[in-house]
C-alpha cells in the first residue's frame, strides 16, 4: 500500500505507519505549503491512504484518486473536508478530536490572568520606559495603585461550550477555587463541578466569559450588543474559538464605552486583523494572532489520534474518529 502524508507527525509514529505502507512526503507539514486540489492529486497518485491537515479535500481531489481508501486528518475540526464529496466516493475520513485541548484551555487561562493582572500593559509600561517618570512613594502614587487587578480566585467564569476544550478549562481552573457556570445545549448530564445555566444567565453571572463552542450558521455572531449589555462592567471576556462567533462592532462599542473592563482574543473575524480595525484603538483589549494550537506537544498528540485510526483500519476495516 501507499500512503501520502502531509501532515506533521512524530519519527515514532511514521515509523509506525511504514509497517502498513510505503509513504511518500510532502504538503504543508513537510515544506510549509499548503497543496493545492490539483497538487495534491499528482503528489498522492495511486496512494490508498492520506495523512493530512490543511489540504482541501473535494471532488476533483476524490476523482482523480480513485485507489484512495482512508483519509486521516489532524484537525479536530475538518473544514477543509467536503463531508458530501467523501460520502459520494465512499472514502472514510477521520478527525483528530481534542489533540489541542489541553494547548488551547492553556492559552485560555493565560488570556484570564494577563487580563484581570493587567500583565500585557505593565509589560509595556516597564518597556516604555514610562515608570521613570512616576513617583515611587509609599502613598500609592505609584504602578501597585494604577494596575491594580483582580484575583482569579472566587470569581464566577462562565464556559460557553463544554466540550473537550471546555472540560479541560474546567479542569484547570478547579485549581483556582472558581466558581464555574455553563451553557452548552447539548450538555446531557452536568457533571457535579460545573452548573448549567440558561444564555442570558451566564452573561449576567459571570465575572469572565470564555468561548468554546463551534462556528456555524447558528452560532455565527451570537455574542451580540445583547449578550454584552448584560454583563457586569467589571467583566473580562476570552475568546479561543472562533472570531466569527462575535459581533466585533458591538465588541467594539461595550469596550469603548466600557460596559465591560476587558476583552481576550486569540481569534478574530479576519486574520490576519486589518490595520484599521477599530479594534486596535483600544487599550483595554489583548489580540493573540490565533496561537491557541501553536504548541509542538500537540504533534505527538496528533500522532496518537491518527495512529490509532490507521491501526484499527486495517485490523478491523473500520478506522474510530469517522467523521
Amino acid at each position: 500500500m501507499k500512503a501520502f502524508v502531509s501532515a506533521q507527525m512524530t519519527q515514532e509514529g511514521l515509523d509506525q505507519l511504514a509497517r502498513y505502507a510505503d509513504i511518500k512526503y510532502g504538503g504543508w507539514g513537510h515544506t510549509g505549503k499548503k497543496l493545492t486540489p490539483k497538487e495534491l492529486v499528482k503528489e498522492a497518485a495511486d496512494c490508498e491512504l492520506m495523512v493530512i491537515c490543511y489540504e482541501e479535500i473535494n471532488d476533483y481531489v476524490l476523482d482523480h484518486l480513485p485507489n484512495l481508501k482512508l483519509i486521516a486528518c489532524s484537525r479536530g475540526g475538518v473544514e477543509n473536508v467536503d463531508k458530501e464529496a467523501v460520502r459520494r466516493h465512499k472514502v472514510w475520513v477521520t478527525s483528530s478530536p481534542g489533540r489541542n485541548a489541553n494547548a488551547v484551555a492553556e492559552l485560555t487561562i493565560a488570556l484570564m490572568l494577563c487580563a484581570l493582572r493587567h500583565i500585557p500593559r505593565t509589560h509595556h509600561y516597564i518597556m516604555s520606559k514610562n515608570w521613570e517618570k512616576v513617583p515611587w512613594d509609599i502613598a500609592g502614587n505609584t504602578s501597585y495603585k494604577t494596575f491594580n487587578g483582580y484575583e482569579l480566585y472566587g470569581k464566577t467564569v462562565g464556559l460557553i461550550g463544554y466540550g473537550a476544550i471546555g472540560r479541560r478549562v474546567a479542569k484547570i481552573l478547579s485549581g483556582f477555587d472558581v466558581n464555574l457556570i455553563v451553557y452548552d445545549p447539548f450538555l446531557q448530564e452536568c457533571p457535579s463541578e460545573v452548573k448549567k445555566v440558561e444564555w442570558e444567565e451566564l452573561f449576567s453571572l459571570s465575572d469572565i466569559v470564555s468561548l468554546h463552542c463551534k462556528l456555524t450558521e447558528d452560532t455565527k455572531g451570537m455574542v451580540n450588543a445583547e449578550a454584552f449589555e448584560r454583563m457586569k462592567s467589571s467583566a473580562v471576556f476570552v475568546n479561543t474559538a472562533r472570531g466569527g462567533l462575535i459581533d466585533e462592532d458591538a465588541l467594539y462599542q461595550a469596550l469603548a464605552n466600557h460596559k465591560i473592563a476587558c476583552a481576550a482574543l486569540d481569534a478574530q473575524r479576519e486574520e490576519p486583523m486589518p490595520h484599521d480595525s477599530k479594534l486596535l484603538s483600544l487599550d483595554n483589549i489583548i489580540l493573540t494572532p490565533h496561537i491557541g494550537g501553536a504548541s509542538r506537544d500537540i504533534i505527538a498528540q496528533q500522532t496518537k489520534i491518527l495512529m490509532e485510526d490507521i491501526t484499527a483500519y486495517f485490523e478491523t476495516g473500520k478506522p474510530i474518529h469517522v467523521i
